[in-house]
Protein backbone atom coordinates (compact mmCIF):
# COMPACT_ATOMS: atom_id res chain seq x y z
CA UNK A 1 0.00 0.00 0.00
CA UNK A 2 2.55 2.57 0.65
CA UNK A 3 4.61 1.78 -2.54
CA UNK A 4 0.73 2.24 -4.31
CA UNK A 5 0.97 5.85 -2.37
CA UNK A 6 4.65 6.84 -3.34
CA UNK A 7 3.61 5.95 -6.92
CA UNK A 8 0.68 8.33 -6.89
CA UNK A 9 2.85 11.05 -5.38
CA UNK A 10 5.71 10.80 -7.96
CA UNK A 11 2.93 11.10 -10.64
CA UNK A 12 1.95 14.09 -9.08
CA UNK A 13 4.72 15.77 -9.05
CA UNK A 14 5.54 14.97 -11.94
CA UNK A 15 2.47 16.36 -13.64
CA UNK A 16 3.28 19.22 -11.29
CA UNK A 17 7.15 19.47 -13.05
CA UNK A 18 5.60 19.17 -16.26
CA UNK A 19 3.20 22.13 -15.49
CA UNK A 20 5.39 24.28 -14.30
CA UNK A 21 8.14 23.45 -17.43
CA UNK A 22 5.21 24.34 -19.80
CA UNK A 23 4.44 27.66 -18.11
CA UNK A 24 7.83 29.53 -18.30
CA UNK A 25 8.29 27.78 -22.51
CA UNK A 26 6.97 30.94 -24.38
CA UNK A 27 7.54 32.87 -27.09
CA UNK A 28 9.77 35.58 -27.72
CA UNK A 29 9.31 38.29 -24.87
CA UNK A 30 9.72 42.03 -25.50
CA UNK A 31 11.80 43.41 -23.06
CA UNK A 32 12.50 46.91 -24.36
CA UNK A 33 10.72 48.55 -27.69
CA UNK A 34 10.01 52.12 -29.22
CA UNK A 35 8.95 52.72 -32.51
CA UNK A 36 9.43 56.79 -31.44
CA UNK A 37 6.02 57.52 -33.05
CA UNK A 38 5.01 59.49 -29.78
CA UNK A 39 7.64 62.00 -30.83
CA UNK A 40 9.33 61.68 -27.79
CA UNK A 41 12.53 60.63 -27.11
CA UNK A 42 13.57 62.72 -23.31
CA UNK A 43 14.05 59.04 -22.10
CA UNK A 44 17.18 59.17 -24.43
CA UNK A 45 20.65 60.58 -22.93
CA UNK A 46 22.33 62.27 -26.11
CA UNK A 47 26.10 61.65 -25.96
CA UNK A 48 28.49 63.32 -28.47
CA UNK A 49 32.49 63.57 -28.56
CA UNK A 50 31.61 66.96 -30.91
CA UNK A 51 31.09 70.57 -28.86
CA UNK A 52 29.33 72.32 -31.84
CA UNK A 53 25.55 72.07 -33.35
CA UNK A 54 24.17 68.44 -32.41
CA UNK A 55 20.90 67.31 -32.31
CA UNK A 56 18.90 64.39 -31.09
CA UNK A 57 15.29 63.96 -31.48
CA UNK A 58 12.46 62.41 -34.44
CA UNK A 59 11.85 63.29 -37.76
CA UNK A 60 8.58 62.05 -39.85
CA UNK A 61 10.17 62.49 -43.01
CA UNK A 62 12.25 59.14 -43.21
CA UNK A 63 10.47 56.43 -40.73
CA UNK A 64 9.70 53.00 -41.33
CA UNK A 65 6.19 52.70 -40.50
CA UNK A 66 3.76 55.60 -39.96
CA UNK A 67 5.01 58.14 -37.48
CA UNK A 68 8.65 59.12 -36.58
CA UNK A 69 11.92 57.42 -36.55
CA UNK A 70 14.98 58.84 -34.16
CA UNK A 71 17.20 61.13 -35.62
CA UNK A 72 20.49 62.02 -34.43
CA UNK A 73 22.45 64.80 -36.45
CA UNK A 74 25.50 67.16 -36.37
CA UNK A 75 26.41 70.17 -38.65
CA UNK A 76 30.36 69.12 -39.32
CA UNK A 77 33.34 71.62 -38.39
CA UNK A 78 36.28 72.16 -41.00
CA UNK A 79 39.46 70.27 -40.57
CA UNK A 80 37.30 66.77 -41.55
CA UNK A 81 38.10 65.39 -38.22
CA UNK A 82 36.26 61.97 -36.67
CA UNK A 83 32.72 63.05 -34.54
CA UNK A 84 29.96 61.02 -32.81
CA UNK A 85 26.69 61.82 -32.16
CA UNK A 86 24.55 59.26 -30.10
CA UNK A 87 20.94 58.91 -28.25
CA UNK A 88 21.17 56.30 -25.03
CA UNK A 89 18.72 54.38 -23.37
CA UNK A 90 19.03 51.50 -20.69
CA UNK A 91 16.79 48.26 -20.08
CA UNK A 92 16.35 45.70 -18.24
CA UNK A 93 17.28 42.22 -18.63
CA UNK A 94 14.74 40.13 -16.32
CA UNK A 95 16.94 36.64 -16.20
CA UNK A 96 20.49 35.73 -17.90
CA UNK A 97 20.28 34.57 -21.53
CA UNK A 98 20.54 35.11 -24.77
CA UNK A 99 18.62 38.56 -26.44
CA UNK A 100 17.87 39.89 -29.74
CA UNK A 101 18.04 43.53 -31.10
CA UNK A 102 16.16 44.57 -33.74
CA UNK A 103 15.96 47.73 -35.70
CA UNK A 104 15.49 49.85 -38.93
CA UNK A 105 18.77 52.36 -39.54
CA UNK A 106 20.27 54.64 -42.04
CA UNK A 107 22.53 57.51 -42.77
CA UNK A 108 23.11 60.32 -44.99
CA UNK A 109 25.19 60.52 -48.12
CA UNK A 110 28.32 62.06 -48.00
CA UNK A 111 31.07 62.75 -50.89
CA UNK A 112 34.96 62.19 -49.82
CA UNK A 113 34.08 60.96 -45.96
CA UNK A 114 31.79 58.34 -44.12
CA UNK A 115 28.40 59.08 -42.48
CA UNK A 116 27.54 55.74 -40.75
CA UNK A 117 25.15 54.41 -38.10
CA UNK A 118 26.18 53.34 -34.83
CA UNK A 119 24.74 50.72 -33.17
CA UNK A 120 26.14 49.54 -29.47
CA UNK A 121 25.34 47.84 -26.23
CA UNK A 122 26.92 48.52 -22.70
CA UNK A 123 29.63 50.98 -24.66
CA UNK A 124 30.73 47.61 -27.05
CA UNK A 125 30.49 48.27 -31.23
CA UNK A 126 27.67 45.93 -32.44
CA UNK A 127 27.66 47.31 -35.56
CA UNK A 128 29.16 50.72 -37.58
CA UNK A 129 27.90 51.06 -40.81
CA UNK A 130 27.29 53.69 -43.99
CA UNK A 131 23.70 53.17 -45.78
CA UNK A 132 22.76 56.20 -47.00
CA UNK A 133 19.86 54.97 -49.64
CA UNK A 134 17.15 53.68 -47.49
CA UNK A 135 16.41 52.34 -44.31
CA UNK A 136 17.60 48.68 -43.84
CA UNK A 137 16.43 46.04 -41.19
CA UNK A 138 19.12 44.73 -38.65
CA UNK A 139 19.34 41.85 -36.55
CA UNK A 140 21.89 41.69 -33.39
CA UNK A 141 22.85 38.63 -31.01
CA UNK A 142 23.42 39.28 -28.05
CA UNK A 143 24.31 36.02 -26.39
CA UNK A 144 24.60 35.76 -22.67
CA UNK A 145 23.33 39.24 -21.56
CA UNK A 146 23.04 39.11 -17.24
CA UNK A 147 20.19 40.09 -15.81
CA UNK A 148 19.94 43.45 -14.60
CA UNK A 149 20.16 46.97 -16.12
CA UNK A 150 22.04 47.44 -19.76
CA UNK A 151 22.10 50.65 -22.04
CA UNK A 152 21.27 50.63 -25.72
CA UNK A 153 23.20 53.23 -27.44
CA UNK A 154 22.00 54.44 -31.54
CA UNK A 155 23.74 57.22 -33.49
CA UNK A 156 25.91 58.45 -36.45
CA UNK A 157 29.77 58.18 -36.43
CA UNK A 158 31.48 60.30 -39.06
CA UNK A 159 35.27 60.65 -40.57
CA UNK A 160 36.31 63.19 -42.87
CA UNK A 161 33.20 65.30 -42.24
CA UNK A 162 33.38 68.50 -42.75
CA UNK A 163 31.13 72.06 -43.92
CA UNK A 164 27.94 69.97 -44.14
CA UNK A 165 25.11 68.73 -42.16
CA UNK A 166 25.00 64.79 -41.16
CA UNK A 167 22.44 62.06 -39.89
CA UNK A 168 21.73 59.03 -38.90
CA UNK A 169 17.98 57.56 -38.07
CA UNK A 170 16.69 54.61 -36.52
CA UNK A 171 13.53 53.01 -36.00
CA UNK A 172 11.37 50.36 -34.57
CA UNK A 173 13.60 49.15 -32.38
CA UNK A 174 12.71 45.69 -29.88
CA UNK A 175 14.96 43.84 -27.93
CA UNK A 176 14.03 40.31 -27.03
CA UNK A 177 14.48 36.77 -25.59
CA UNK A 178 13.11 33.66 -26.00
CA UNK A 179 14.71 32.97 -22.30
CA UNK A 180 11.79 31.70 -20.22
CA UNK A 181 10.58 34.47 -17.79
CA UNK A 182 7.33 32.93 -15.85
CA UNK A 183 5.08 35.74 -14.84
CA UNK A 184 4.51 36.41 -11.36
CA UNK A 185 1.06 34.90 -11.50
CA UNK A 186 2.09 31.99 -12.71
CA UNK A 187 4.73 31.92 -9.81
CA UNK A 188 2.09 32.36 -7.41
CA UNK A 189 -0.39 29.93 -9.44
CA UNK A 190 2.31 27.34 -9.57
CA UNK A 191 3.10 27.56 -5.74
CA UNK A 192 -0.37 27.01 -4.81
CA UNK A 193 -0.43 23.84 -6.75
CA UNK A 194 2.79 22.41 -5.56
CA UNK A 195 1.13 23.15 -1.78
CA UNK A 196 -2.04 21.18 -3.09
CA UNK A 197 0.14 18.14 -4.39
CA UNK A 198 2.15 18.14 -1.42
CA UNK A 199 -0.94 18.25 1.19
CA UNK A 200 -2.00 15.59 -0.70
CA UNK A 201 0.48 13.57 -0.54
CA UNK A 202 0.56 13.73 3.27
CA UNK A 203 -2.90 13.20 3.88
CA UNK A 204 -2.51 9.92 1.73
CA UNK A 205 1.06 8.99 3.69
CA UNK A 206 -1.41 9.11 6.89
CA UNK A 207 -3.78 6.59 5.61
Amino acid sequence: MHSRRTKVVHRMLAAFAITLAASVASAATTVFSDNFDDGDVSDWTLTTSYGGTTFLGVRDDAFVSPGFALYTYLQAPPGGIQLVVRGSRTFEAPVAGDYVLDLFARSSPCSGCTISYDVLVNGVSLDRKFAPLAFEQRTFSLPGLAAGTHTLTLGIHTTNASNGRFSASFDDVVISTTAPIPEPGTWALLAGGLGLVLAAARTRSRR
